[in-house]
């Protein structure tokens, strides 16, 4: 209450501040050094014009250095279509204003593996791209201090990131960008109205509720070769896409589409958008052309830098609208209304989460040393994949947890969701129940499936109120891989008191 309180205060400042003639002076010329800096020629106030080529930012290397002679890899048609969405972009509009004004912004990622940086093996990941843009321009021309949080987690869905979101993203982020279209199932069923797209919604809806009322855009990423769930390679709806645009549409949220830019390119061959192979075939002979480095990541030299483009993009079409037409008071106002109810009926977000997730689900979540579980990392870069794993049935990890509702309905029951892993070979099954100090149905985790990727799933159970409640977790004999492997892998538990079933 109190953060929203100062957050209204905050704007209605800002507007006031921006109604001064200082205060419009400097914001306009600022806005204008930006304009100029980006290669923009300001013309009438009806002309648009962010949509001219933009010739300063940086190259691949070094990271740190500002080059006048840079170019979009995207032609202005491209970023054109890749643009899905913008619709009025207030929020987009009123983050930049108040970074200039305050000197000060934060942005937060997050997503799967392809944001957390795989594919970008020998240049920079699409993320650090942006965080060097923001600091050459808005930092060095602006004098704003920025800061870049990526809160990406490989292998994981925007299930895992609505329970866990407050650990991936800073309360007081003034732009999120959300990238899920490709770990997230694309043939979740029946439409929208699935286990799959609920969680998404209330992930977008804590995100906009959050304290500075942030611009949320969604970013979606392509994977041309992905041929589980009946797809043939480079379909052009084999992503979540096409789902997620209608909370872009609900919620006015700016969309950002890989597919949209590049799908034409693609199928002509063109270099750098290469789809034939991928680069991790031949490093030094397809560097520049092959626009994947494997089946699902963006090569750092070509995709991750479409993918920066894109963002980019986008925020040089928001300072060329505040430069035309300031922030009003009304749409700060309006920004920190209340939310819409959700576009999927009842699907509310939580009322509060607890998220035990890396050290903090070893140390705080789990019993003790449970035998024949190993504490193990299985990531191959810098960004880590620790979890419990277990080969052997007949093997219990337990966890406590206080499931006790914040509401103090103690006839309510709490969600408590376990992070654990499945793939395509080794995985094997769990019985999980409630041992003790709660109840719950029992029922069985399964870490098989056929589909050729290794997500973390989160495995649902309804338990009843309990300050100490142990789950256990019980390798079973039974097994559905072909291999006849056993593995179980869990990576977290998460305790929501869930409003939106």
């Amino acid at each position: 209450m109190l953060a929203s309180v100062l957050a209204r205060w905050t704007a209605l400042l800002l507007t006031i501040y921006l109604q001064t003639c200082e205060g419009h002076y400097r914001l306009s010329q600022t806005l204008r050094k930006l304009h100029q800096e980006a290669g923009f020629h300001v013309r009438s106030s009806g002309e648009y014009a962010a949509e001219v080529a933009w010739n300063s930012t940086f190259l691949h290397q070094p990271l740190h250095r500002h080059h006048a002679g840079y170019r979009f890899m995207l032609s202005r048609r491209q970023r054109q279509r890749g643009m899905s969405y913008y619709g009025s972009a207030e929020r987009l509009r009123s983050a930049v204003t108040r970074a200039i004004i305050s000197k000060r912004l934060t942005v937060g990622v997050i997503g799967g593996s392809i944001s957390a940086g795989s594919g970008a093996e020998d240049a920079p990941p699409w993320v650090n791209r942006l965080e060097t843009y923001l600091k050459e321009s808005l930092g060095r021309i602006a004098g704003v201090n920025v800061t870049v949080n990526n809160g990406a987690v490989p292998g994981t869905t925007s299930a895992y990131m609505l329970a866990c979101v407050n650990m991936h993203v800073p309360k007081d982020v003034d732009i999120v960008v959300v990238e899920y279209s490709v770990n997230d199932d694309s043939r979740a069923f029946p439409p929208v109205d699935n286990p799959v797209r609920r969680p998404y919604e209330r992930l977008l809806r804590k995100l906009l509720a959050l304290p500075n009322a942030p611009a949320v855009i969604l970013l979606h990423a392509y994977a041309w070769f992905r041929s589980e769930d009946g797809f043939e390679p480079g379909t052009y709806y084999s992503n979540a896409e096409r789902d997620l645009n209608e909370l872009t549409a609900y919620y006015g949220l700016p969309s950002l589409s890989v597919r949209g830019c590049c799908y034409e390119a693609m199928l002509q061959g063109i270099p750098g958008f290469q789809v034939h192979t991928t680069r991790e075939s031949n490093m030094h002979k397809h560097k520049g052309l092959a626009f994947y480095y494997d089946a699902i990541h963006p090569d750092g030299y070509t995709g991750h830098r479409v993918m920066s483009e894109l963002v980019i993009t986008l925020l040089q079409r928001g300072i060329a609208d505040i430069l035309h037409t300031p922030v009003s008071e009304s749409e700060e106002a309006d920004i920190h209304n209340p939310l819409p109810p959700p576009m999927i009926r009842g699907n509310y977000e939580s009322l509060s989460d607890r998220c035990f997730v890396g050290d903090g689900f070893r140390t705080k979540a789990v019993i003790g040393k449970p035998q024949n579980w190993d504490w193990v990392n299985e990531s191959s870069n810098l960004r880590p994949k620790w979890g419990y794993v277990s080969t052997q049935p007949g093997s219990v990890l337990r966890i406590s947890v206080n499931s006790t509702a914040s509401s103090g309905a103690a006839d309510h029951p709490v969600l408590v969701q376990l992070a654990y892993l499945r793939s395509y070979a080794h995985m094997g099954k769990a019985a999980v129940k409630c041992e003790s100090g709660c109840n719950c149905d029992e029922s069985v985790l399964n870490g098989y499936q056929q589909a050729h990727t290794s997500l973390l799933n989160l495995h649902a159970i309804y338990v009843s109120q309990s300050e100490h409640c142990i789950i256990s977790i019980k390798v079973l004999e039974e097994t559905d891989v072909p291999d006849g492997e056993h593995k179980v892998k869990l990576a977290a538990v998460i305790v929501s008191e869930e409003a939106g079933q």
